[in-house]
């Protein structure tokens, strides 16, 4: 059968020229990174198809097909995986092979155009690595892109048109997902194979460049000791990013993509250096960190060959010329050191970046149940688990605290950590105007302690027993609580006798001030709140939209003469926010709070 092809394709001659070609020197392990680099564009290759069958390019569709991937559909997360890990060591191959090249001399005469091609093909796997980094549409992507094209836009004369072009517009979109797909499967592939046949041809033309001190009457077949120790470094290689993405469960994903939110950006590993280099030129010289420098690097590495005319390989004699390359890379490894320990200990970044990683695993839970067809950000703008927190810190976090939300120096309302719960209302029964309640509030001094005896009182006061503020506590936790909460919440796991003794104490000895159920308030004058409902989400939603409306407070506990000067007045949100964020922010407190 053999004997049939060959004498059709002349396969034997074809295989024998390529096993037979002579390794001056012998062959080496310094000799493997090509191989091991061709072997991992290949694992790229068969990953990178594999994704495409599942991957959907679009704004709406991008990261639901991806979440897909990596949690729903069999052996995804490895596919993922591979080709995640794949990638980061394509640029460590990459940059180990230059390395190589570098100290062996072999870019000198006449292996300058091969040279210049690595040079090419180091390009466009950097390229791959950014064209792909945006795909899965998240929030890690997208903003690390944007660095990226806002980079390109400082450019000068092309700038601006580059990046519109890279973007498909002046903003992110479906355009920009589709060019930078494009780039990645398409462009830049074809790219890289010319390259690649290419570059291989000129190595197979000129010969490995052996180290100086190499014993050269020492000649080696590629077959088959060189190509041992290429198929051994491949497959290790394999074995590690194997294992890497076996480990990690496939590759992370952040949340959506959401150009309206704030987000800690940074860029992976090998683009850190650019990001650090860029803190230390701003204004007019930004430009030096974002064209200059970067210019004067590939300026470096392209003359090299031109730079380095002495005969002979033998580093002692290449050193001046090989300063630059050792300052480059000394360079990159300590900025991109400076980066990690900058962001390390900055108490800032590491706060967001733990509020996005909150983000992105809720995200990826809630989209196990689907994503639906507007997109994921409508996912998220649906979730009070989602959208409850960001609408906190926008709209109540200046005045409140609830959890690690808003500042305790800053706070000028009641703290909602445990608020409606039995034990907030016993603590507020006894001291209401202790500092996580009314204490830093207007509304200080307006109501008495009902188990401590005021300054100002009369003969008739008698302190509230401990059994019935216990009574009127769970009664008021009760009035706040949903019938169906699954597990059943304190109150509803109450004495019933106790909640309805604790009803009647309310009727009795509250309505003073308070409207319950129709009856009470002062005459309709008084400061203190509708008890009604007290703590119910229904309660919780028309405070948000309208504290003064009635339903919870009375108009005159904000309209009232007494009440002018007395600090700030909580505001309504009814103008801001549509009702189903009052409504999600109504959830999100409510269950937040009672945690």
């Amino acid at each position: 059968m053999l004997e049939l092809l060959d004498e059709r394709t002349g396969i034997k001659k074809v295989a024998q020229h390529l096993l037979d070609e002579p390794i001056k020197g012998g062959a080496r392990w310094a000799y493997v990174f090509g191989s091991a680099l061709l072997g991992s564009f290949m694992v790229q290759a068969v990953t990178g198809v594999a994704l495409m069958t599942s991957y959907a390019p679009s704004d709406k569709t991008a990261w639901a097909s991806v979440h897909f991937i990596q949690f729903q559909q069999a052996g995804g997360w490895l596919v993922r995986g591979l080709h995640h890990f794949g990638a980061q060591a394509m640029v460590i191959l990459l940059g180990a092979h230059l390395a190589q090249v570098a100290l062996f001399g072999a870019y000198k005469k006449p292996r300058e155009v091969t040279w210049w091609l690595g040079l090419g093909l180091m390009a466009i796997t950097l390229g791959f690595a950014l064209t792909g980094y945006l795909l899965p549409w998240d929030q890690k992507g997208f903003w690390a892109t944007r660095v990226a094209t806002n980079i390109a836009g400082t450019v000068p004369v092309v700038g601006d048109a580059t990046q519109r072009l890279l973007q498909g517009g002046p903003e992110y979109g479906s355009l920009t997902l589709t060019r930078f797909y494009t780039l990645h499967v398409v462009v830049l592939p074809a790219l890289l194979i010319g390259l690649v046949a290419a570059h291989v041809a000129l190595f197979r033309r000129h010969g490995v460049t052996p180290p100086a001190k190499a014993d050269l009457s020492r000649v080696d077949a590629f077959f088959p000791k060189q190509l041992l120790k290429d198929v051994v470094a491949a497959l290790v290689v394999f074995a590690i990013v194997l294992v890497m993405a076996v480990r990690e469960h496939g590759a992370p994903l952040d949340a959506p993509a959401d150009p309206s939110s704030d987000y800690p950006a940074r860029p992976e590993w090998y683009f850190l250096a650019l990001f650090q280099l860029l803190k230390y030129f701003h204004g007019p010289l930004e430009i030096v960190g974002t064209v200059v420098l970067p210019a004067l690097v590939g300026i470096y590495f392209f003359v090299l060959p031109i730079l380095d005319r002495k005969d002979g390989t033998a580093l002692r004699g290449r050193v001046k010329p090989l300063i630059p390359l050792l300052v480059v890379g000394l360079g990159a490894v300590g900025l991109t050191a400076k980066a990690r320990v900058d962001d390390a200990n900055d108490a800032t970044f590491q706060t967001e970046r733990a509020k996005a990683d909150l983000r992105a695993k809720a995200s990826v839970r809630l989209a196990m149940d689907g994503v639906p067809p507007e997109g994921p950000l409508v996912m998220l703008a649906r979730s009070p688990e989602i959208r409850g927190p960001e609408l906190f810190e926008k709209h109540c976090a200046a005045c409140h605290r609830l959890g690690e939300h808003g500042s305790e120096k800053e706070r000028s309302a009641p703290v909602l950590d445990g608020w409606g719960t039995e034990k907030w209302i016993r603590d507020m029964l006894h001291d209401p105007d202790g500092d996580e309640r009314f204490g830093r509030t207007s509304y200080k001094g307006e109501m008495p302690s009902l188990d401590v005896k005021p300054s100002d009182a009369d003969e008739s006061w008698s302190p509230m027993t401990a059994s019935d503020m216990d009574a009127v506590a769970a009664f008021l936790a009760r009035e706040g609580d949903a019938p169906n909460e699954s597990p059943p919440a304190e109150s509803l796991r109450a004495d019933p006798k106790r909640v309805a003794r604790g009803k009647e104490i309310v009727k009795a000895r509250c309505t003073a001030c308070h409207l319950f159920e129709g009856a009470g308030d002062d005459g309709g004058q008084g400061l203190a709140p509708e008890l009604s409902g007290y703590g119910s989400h229904a309660w919780v939603r028309a405070q948000i939209a309208n504290p003064s409306s009635n339903a919870t407070y009375r108009e005159s506990a904000f309209s009232a003469p007494e009440r002018e000067g007395l600090g700030r007045q909580m505001p309504r949100f009814d103008g801001d926010l549509s009702p189903a964020e009052i409504d999600l922010l109504a959830t999100w407190v409510l269950e937040r709070a009672r945690r």
